[in-house]
């Protein structure tokens, strides 16, 4: 019999694809040797002046996103459910601060109260908002990488979901050249082999800007794979000849829903990658996840769908509430 083809890693499913559950709960066929059964933990001691910096940061945008919709009402609809997901996210931020007490009280810093950066109505005002997002995906990805790793999982997932609410991600990942958590970083290139083929699939049935839009990307999965790849010293993971897409490519509209679920697939190795034990592989976790919840956002948006309900890409449920130490 001829061997059966893999499904595309990741969260695929129409389901997911049209945009009618959250994105939550991880991968079913990339499964994070650290994740099963797992159990988030408040942040150690080292890493709450950290987080009180991102919850500093989270106050602030939902304030921005507040003074926006109050200068303009038309917005609400727009800025509604991304305020939502940044309520979303500082209430599990705070949930990891565990403030000490005694002798300990102040240690870490206390959260400083929320301020709004000025937003200009109209459209400029939506440009400001997006400007905000780009600052704050980029701290988030700056910060999983000098954090713990169960912290920096949190942090990459909020800074992706970020960038997708500002549909833009620029700049280069940082080198990147641990070879050390290899099991995560065999499960990134396993997706990323799996969208450099879908990619592969969807450009060549394409014509014009799609088409080439779909080339850059194709090339962007393909260098990423690569670096996986380097960082890789044993046993590194093959793609497979072909692997089943979850939508067939009839137009560009169905393209464009293809590219889209490429993209949700990364979003879990991504920040399971993000509990490596070296900042510099954390950072560059970070880093693709933003990536690819930003231009899942873009696909979406050419596809006419609308963005996942849920706050945190690629991040499983138990992750959400962390677990006290003993003596906290």
């Amino acid at each position: 019999m001829p061997e059966a083809v893999p499904p595309l890693p990741g969260n695929l499913s129409r389901r997911a694809l049209l945009g009618r559950g959250p994105l939550l709960g991880g991968a079913a066929a990339i499964a994070m040797p650290w994740l099963a059964g797992c159990t988030a933990k408040a942040a150690p001691r080292g890493d709450v002046p950290t987080l009180v910096g991102a919850i500093a940061s989270e106050q602030n945008l939902i304030a921005a996103y507040e003074a926006a919709r109050s200068a303009d009402a038309s917005l609400a609809g727009r800025l509604d459910p991304v305020l939502a997901r940044h309520r979303s996210h500082l209430a599990v931020l705070k949930r990891h601060y565990v403030p000490g007490s005694g002798d300990r009280a102040g240690e870490g810093g206390a959260i400083p109260p929320p301020s709004a950066a000025p937003v200009p109505a109209g459209a400029r005002g939506l440009a400001a908002l997006r400007g905000l997002e780009e600052r704050a995906a980029r701290a988030r990805a700056a910060e999983a990488a000098k954090s713990g790793p169960a912290l920096a999982q949190l942090l990459a997932s909020i800074g992706a979901c970020e960038a997708g609410h500002a549909m833009a991600v620029r700049g280069d990942p940082p080198p990147v050249r641990s070879t050390t958590d290899a099991e995560a970083a065999r499960a990134a290139l396993a997706a990323e082999h799996a969208a450099v083929y879908g990619y592969g699939v969807l450009g060549s049935r394409l014509r014009g800007t799609l088409r080439q839009v779909a080339k850059e990307r194709w090339n962007a999965h393909r260098a990423q794979r690569d670096t996986l790849a380097s960082i890789l010293s044993i046993k590194r993971v093959a793609a497979a000849p072909a692997y089943r897409l979850p939508v067939k490519v009839t137009s560009a509209r169905a393209a464009a829903q293809l590219a889209a679920a490429l993209e949700d697939g990364l979003a879990p190795a991504y920040v399971g990658l993000a509990a490596a034990s070296s900042p510099d592989l954390r950072a560059f976790a970070a880093d693709g996840a933003q990536r690819a919840v930003a231009w899942s956002a873009r696909w979406r948006a050419r596809a006419g769908l609308a963005a996942p309900a849920g706050a945190f890409p690629g991040l499983p449920d138990a992750a959400l509430s962390p677990r006290p130490e003993p003596g906290e």
